[in-house]
């Protein structure tokens, strides 16, 4: 089958497609067709050697969340059959067959294409556990969401929305901007020209945001914790922006804030988002209450230039990735 893997680790230009053996699944396991792969931030820094999350050695497949139809099952894997439509956390999910465990893949609905549950997974698991799980949003809190137009951004601006909550948004371009106000930020702030925190406290009325989310790290943390109500929640997610992060600590204590770093794939929190993604995310998304936000679909030849873009921070929302793209452009 062919598949995406990377031979050292030297960035997106160490990327290649490949003819590699198809995988069996093991006990507890399956093997998807995949139908539609997603990529994400983590993928890029896979290439570099700076995420080794499910890392066994190179040469080593990529892509982490797919849809696509369940092939064959390992030994005890109950109420998954070949046939069905499903979603969820997969290893290398950039090829044409993956392998998953049961327990992180969840039945999808005729409803939602290929690609739209593709781009759900990682970024609305994210962002449930941050939301729902973690800083616990209610109705009518104000939420910043820094920055704003990643998967996981995305996903938190509808996600908030759903829940009652009021995201201001940020985004570093004119049409970013312009695109998170369409998907139901009540403010967004143009970080390129806006300063984040003054702003924030304008619109809240000088109390701040109840429920923050860091992806940045090195230079979003410290806006968050500068933009936080009394009593407020800061979620971390994520380090685009640099991994060392200085901030005086008297700001945290002073504002009796909460300061919570999450890791999704190690969190106690994640059987309960993978309830929250069957439960809310993906029928909301079959009702149309939430809509995909997807950038770019790309086959698997054009996944090293996609990473590059990403690198760029060229992108709104997601990359789909499609195995059979490239068949159908040869035909």
């Amino acid at each position: 089958m062919k598949a995406v893997l990377i031979h050292d680790m030297q960035g997106p230009n160490s990327v290649r497609v490949d003819d590699v053996e198809v995988p069996s699944p093991g006990s507890g396991e399956v093997r998807i067709r995949v139908k539609a792969a997603a990529m994400n931030n983590s993928d890029l820094q896979t290439t570099y050697g700076t995420y080794r999350v499910g890392y066994t050695g190179l040469p080593h497949l990529l892509g982490q969340e797919a849809a696509g139809e369940v092939d064959a099952v390992g030994e005890g894997v109950t109420g998954l059959v070949p046939g069905m439509r499903v979603v969820g956390h997969v290893r290398g999910a950039f090829a044409e067959m993956a392998i998953g465990l049961a327990t992180e893949l969840l039945p999808l609905p005729e409803q939602i294409s290929w690609e739209v549950a593709a781009s759900l997974p990682i970024a609305y698991l994210t962002a449930s556990m941050a939301l729902v799980h973690q800083a616990k949003l209610q109705a009518g809190e104000w939420v910043l969401v820094h920055p704003g137009s990643g998967g996981v951004g995305t996903a938190a601006i509808q996600l908030a929305k759903l829940l009652g909550g009021r995201a201001i948004a940020t985004a570093g371009t004119t049409a970013k901007v312009e695109r998170l106000k369409e998907l139901g930020a009540e403010q967004v702030l143009d970080y390129s020209n806006q300063d984040v925190v003054s702003e924030v406290r304008r619109i809240c009325g000088e109390t701040g945001v109840q429920v923050a989310l860091d992806g940045g790290g090195k230079v979003t943390l410290p806006h968050c914790l500068d933009a936080i109500a009394s009593h407020g929640r800061i979620v971390s997610y994520g380090y685009t922006t640099g991994k060392d992060v200085t901030f005086p600590i008297v700001k945290l204590i002073g504002r009796n804030a909460k300061l919570y770093g999450m890791g999704l794939w190690f969190n106690s929190d994640y059987q309960a988002s993978l309830e929250t993604m069957g439960d809310l995310v993906i029928p909301a998304f079959a009702e149309g209450k939430l809509q995909p936000v997807i950038d770019k679909v790309v086959c698997l030849t054009e996944v090293s230039e996609a990473l590059l873009r990403m690198e760029q921070r060229g992108i709104v929302g997601n990359i789909v990735v499609l195995p059979a793209l490239e068949q159908r452009n040869e035909q």
